[in-house]
């Protein structure tokens, strides 16, 4: 099983030399090594072009499971190991957790097992800390693992890409998320004792780590709550819906309902350009409306027959077609502006999608996307309303934090005009221009 190494880092200039040129002197030469640097503003990037090791890097700061998600794309290994660049855990057990994924699907190393060896201790503050945040752990997920927080892991490739839809945190408790997620898939996963040292130089705030790890531990417990639709036949779903549905709910007797459709249709329309406007998931034609009564010839795109059929008998000025948003039938060049409203969170492949938006949007051409903003407190509201509704509309949610959407975004070749949180931070809206000039 090739086996590729993934270290995230940010600024780490004094460090990572050492840790690369150690892991060279012990790895198989068949183990490749990725370095995933973030946000970096010293020398860590150039310091590892020293090495022959592949570079997975953005501008912005993504975060130990953004920066992790990022090297997954230049993985070719079966086995993903992630390690620490302060290489606590000795580069000699990496073959070690690697091979163990021969019986497991998630290997977690654990300083906590009978048979761990801690050759360093850290501060007896760590030590506390790290003992409660485990205990709640178990409190909080009924799981049995000692040690979510060693920073030595091993994932088969397919699972972690299975997975990274699903993930929402960013931070250090992203090994939590990881392990819940994979928990409720039903995936194998084996803790193993290693050696361990502390190492000098850690740069994280105690403080801020509790505060920050408590509320993502919080978020990813409310997660567990929410209730979803689980269905691997979309088309099917969305088919069974009423195409009157949102009309409706922009009517609701319940007001905070009514007010979130009222105001974010609202905040889209106010930003769109130019006379040709394209709706990507239309639903029941409320953006539609607004836009015609301004003049604008609209074309709205669904999925579901039910919404095509309804926004055709209704809106008779505006041209609607079932499809797919990641197989638009539109040429290319032929739209001022993208509508994507509450609609990425559910695509099977956002990237693919984007990449249509792009195709059929005319050079420096506008999209615009709202989609919830992975929160605590969306998390909550999610968890919440979920159980409320009466009736199941949407399938799963993929997750997008702020960081996340404009690292897809530039990925895919768009530049971000303007993007903010609104509707009590439980939204995000981003406005982003077809940076593709020369577009066939």
């Amino acid at each position: 099983m090739k086996t590729s190494l993934i270290i995230p880092v940010h600024n780490e200039e004094n460090r990572i030399y050492d840790c690369l040129d150690q892991l060279f002197r012990s790895l198989p030469r068949d183990c490749e090594i990725i370095v995933s640097a973030d946000g970096c503003t010293d020398r860590t990037v150039e310091t590892a072009k020293n090495f022959p090791v592949k570079l997975a890097t953005f501008h912005e700061r993504l975060g130990k499971g953004g920066g992790i998600l990022n090297a997954l794309r230049l993985a070719e290994g079966d086995a993903i190991v992630i390690t620490d660049v302060d290489l606590s855990a000795s580069p000699s057990q990496i073959p070690k957790v690697a091979k163990a994924l021969e019986y497991a699907d998630i290997v977690l190393g654990s300083r906590s097992l009978k048979g761990s060896e801690i050759m360093v201790k850290p501060p007896i503050h760590r030590i506390f800390l790290g003992k409660a945040f485990n205990w709640l752990f178990r409190r909080f997920f009924k799981i049995r693992i000692f040690d979510t927080q060693c920073g030595f892991k091993a994932v088969r490739r397919e699972v972690l890409e299975d997975l990274s839809n699903d993930l929402n945190v960013e931070g250090f408790a992203f090994d939590v998320d990881l392990i819940v997620k994979a928990n409720k898939k039903g995936y194998r996963i084996l803790e193993l004792p290693i050696k361990w040292s502390h190492k000098k130089g850690s740069k994280v705030d105690s403080l801020r780590q509790i505060v920050a790890m408590g509320r993502d531990l919080l978020m990813v417990w409310l997660g567990t709550k929410k209730k979803e639709v689980e269905t691997n036949n979309v088309k099917d779903f969305y088919d069974s819906i009423e195409g009157d549905v949102y009309e409706k709910a922009r009517k609701s007797w319940f007001l905070p309902r009514r007010f979130w459709h009222a105001h974010k249709n609202k905040e889209v329309v106010k930003r769109v350009e130019g006379e040709n406007i394209l709706d990507v998931g239309c639903g029941s034609g409320t953006i539609v409306k607004m836009l015609l009564k301004k003049g604008k010839k609209v074309t709205g795109v669904d999925v579901g027959k039910k919404f095509v059929d309804y926004c055709q008998s209704t809106y008779k000025s505006a041209i609607f077609c079932e499809a797919d948003a990641q197989c638009l039938p539109f040429p290319s060049k032929c739209f001022d502006t993208i509508v994507c409203s509450e609609v990425m969170e559910h695509l099977e492949n956002p990237e693919k999608a984007l990449k249509e938006f792009q195709r059929v949007l005319r050079p420096r051409g506008k999209l615009i996307v709202t989609t919830p903003n992975i929160s605590l407190l969306w998390a909550f509201v999610e968890a919440i309303w979920t159980r409320i509704r009466t009736k199941m509309l949407e399938t799963k949610h993929k997750s997008f934090t702020r960081r996340r959407l404009r690292f897809l975004l530039d990925r895919t070749g768009f530049k971000i005009a303007h993007n903010d949180q609104f509707m009590f931070r439980c939204l995000l809206i981003v406005e982003a221009r077809n940076n593709n000039l020369f577009q066939l």
